[in-house]
């Protein structure tokens, strides 16, 4: 007998968050209910709290799903890479342990996958710190989708947020058709997801942009790296070998990131006094890599060495450039659905 393959892989990769992993299943488990061409897939990097039994509680309940524990932790790199190829579905959805799936949204998904074929599927999201339901926010114009066919209008609208896990889904089924590198050959980047991310922007057919924020991701977590490092060197990196002939796909997604992305987490970092992302070694770094481009003068750099309270309003006058520029370059950003 000839197995089906699933539409939809969710694969979880996580480490030492039972708790915040228990919040997420509960919430999804029951979207879940009457759907076995989703594929639930969790990979447990060796967490020494109580992850496995908290798994077995939910498989218990009813809940499908394939558990994989690692005999080590293999650096969340690796974990990641080992939910992309244990994936079996035709469209890979990586989702992140402490982020949450809202109720209705497999539902939603599956109404627009079920109907048409994309190559990125982006699920816009909000940001939450206690209660995710009371920190609501939907988008502030009732958008509800998009289908776009333009790869560089894909990619201004999901710019840096390629490299948000929780909100990316991409069809597996497409990416093997098409060249790209082995997700392996980038480890230790922080930035992996990208390799199959990446290769069906170049290769855009048509992508679909959920709006209606349909995934609440934790903020104040991220921690353990340099932001300098990562989205300077590595991004950097990470863009020109995946984008290879498109060299105004790598423009688009850096001018943003200069623009709006790096001020706003400066801002934020400096603003919270969070010491785990090393801003001290943010400067020099960025300076290297994107101090050809007058956007890091503009934009970032006074972020970075104004006072705060003038850093603060340097940000706020940005992201106001920010906007009008949005307006200007995706033409009918303001329609409820395309």
């Amino acid at each position: 007998m000839v197995e089906t393959r699933p539409l939809l892989t969710i694969a979880i990769p996580t480490y030492n968050r039972s708790k915040e992993l228990g919040l997420l299943l509960s919430v999804l488990a029951p979207q879940l209910t009457n759907h076995p061409e989703i594929e639930l897939y969790i990979s447990d990097n060796a967490s020494p709290d109580g992850t496995p039994a908290l798994v077995q509680r939910f498989q218990a309940e009813g809940l499908v799903v394939r558990y994989h524990r690692h005999s080590e932790n293999i650096g969340s790199d690796a974990n990641f890479v080992s939910c992309y190829q244990a994936a079996r579905g035709k469209y890979f959805w990586l989702f992140g342990d402490d982020d949450i799936i809202l109720l209705g949204t497999i539902d939603n998904l599956l109404s627009h996958i079920t109907r048409g074929d994309f190559d990125i599927i982006y699920a816009t999201s909000y940001g939450f710190r206690d209660d995710y339901l009371a920190e609501r926010m939907g988008d502030p114009l009732g958008r509800r989708f998009h289908t776009i066919t333009n790869a560089r209008r894909v990619a201004r609208v999901i710019n840096i947020m390629f490299t948000f896990i929780s909100g990316i889904i991409v069809n597996k089924e497409r990416l093997d058709e098409i060249p790209h590198e082995d997700p392996s050959v980038f480890l230790k980047t922080n930035l992996v997801q990208l390799s199959w991310v990446l290769p069906l922007l170049l290769h855009h057919r048509q992508s679909l942009v959920m709006w209606d924020r349909p995934i609440a991701g934790r903020q104040g977590a991220a921690g353990g790296y340099s932001v300098g490092s990562v989205f300077g060197e590595k991004l950097t990196y990470m863009l020109v070998q995946c984008l290879q002939g498109r060299p105004d796909l790598v423009r688009i997604i850096t001018n943003f990131t200069l623009r709006r992305w790096f001020p706003s987490t400066i801002d934020d970092i400096r603003s919270s006094g969070n010491q785990n992302l090393r801003l001290e070694e943010a400067e020099t770094i960025l300076r290297s890599c994107y101090g050809n481009n007058f956007r890091y003068w503009l934009f970032t750099w006074p972020v970075i060495k104004l006072p705060l309270p003038l850093a603060h309003l340097w940000f706020k006058g940005g992201v106001l450039v920010s906007k009008a520029l949005y307006m200007v370059l995706i033409p009918n950003f303001w329609k409820k659905e395309i």
